[in-house]
C-alpha cells in the first residue's frame, strides 16, 4: 500500500513540476490544490472532508485530462463505533470543456487507512471554473470486496 501511494505522489509530483515549467510558454498545463467537502451515501457515516491536489493537462479547448491524488477523512457515526476512516484517492480522467462548465469522469484506486481495504475508485464529475478557481461536484464509488463505499463531494481548487 505505501509503495503503491508513495509512485502515485511522485508521479503527480513529477507531472506538476513539469507542468510549472511548461506553462510560462505554452499554457498546456496547470496545477490545482484545494479542499473537498464529502457526504457519504454508505451506511454507517456521517460526513467527510479532506483536501486534493489536481494535475491538468489542456489537451485542446474542449478537452482537459487530470490527474487527482488526496486524502478524505469521514466520520463514522457512533451507532457504528464512532471515529474516523481515511480514504486516499488517486484519480486519472478527463473531461469536456465547454467556456466555463466541464463535465467528466475520474477512475483509479481509492484505499483506507483503517483495516486495509482498497479497490476500483469510480468519479463522474461536473464542474464551473472562475478565473482561477474551479469548483466541482462529484460522485465518488469505492469497490472493495465484500461491498462498496460511495459519496456525493465537492471540490474546489486553486490553481497555479
Amino acid at each position: 500500500m505505501k509503495k503503491i501511494f508513495t509512485i502515485a505522489l511522485c508521479t503527480v509530483i513529477a507531472f506538476t513540476v513539469n507542468a510549472q515549467k511548461k506553462e510560462s510558454s505554452s499554457q498546456k498545463f496547470s496545477f490545482g490544490v484545494g479542499p473537498v467537502l464529502a457526504m457519504p451515501t454508505s451506511t454507517g457515516y456521517s460526513f467527510g472532508y479532506g483536501a486534493e491536489v489536481q494535475a491538468t493537462y489542456h489537451a485542446s479547448e474542449n478537452f482537459d485530462a487530470f490527474a487527482q491524488l488526496g486524502f478524505n477523512n469521514f466520520s463514522i457515526k457512533s451507532s457504528f463505533g464512532g471515529g474516523s476512516q481515511g480514504l486516499i484517492p488517486v484519480l486519472v480522467g478527463g473531461r469536456y470543456v465547454s467556456g466555463a462548465f466541464s463535465a467528466g469522469a475520474g477512475i483509479g484506486f481509492g484505499s483506507f487507512t483503517k483495516g486495509g481495504g482498497s479497490g476500483f475508485m469510480y468519479s463522474p464529475q461536473v464542474g464551473y471554473s472562475f478565473d482561477k478557481m474551479q469548483l466541482i461536484l462529484t460522485y465518488s464509488g469505492v469497490s472493495v470486496t465484500g461491498g462498496s463505499f460511495g459519496f456525493i463531494g465537492l471540490k474546489g481548487f486553486y490553481n497555479f
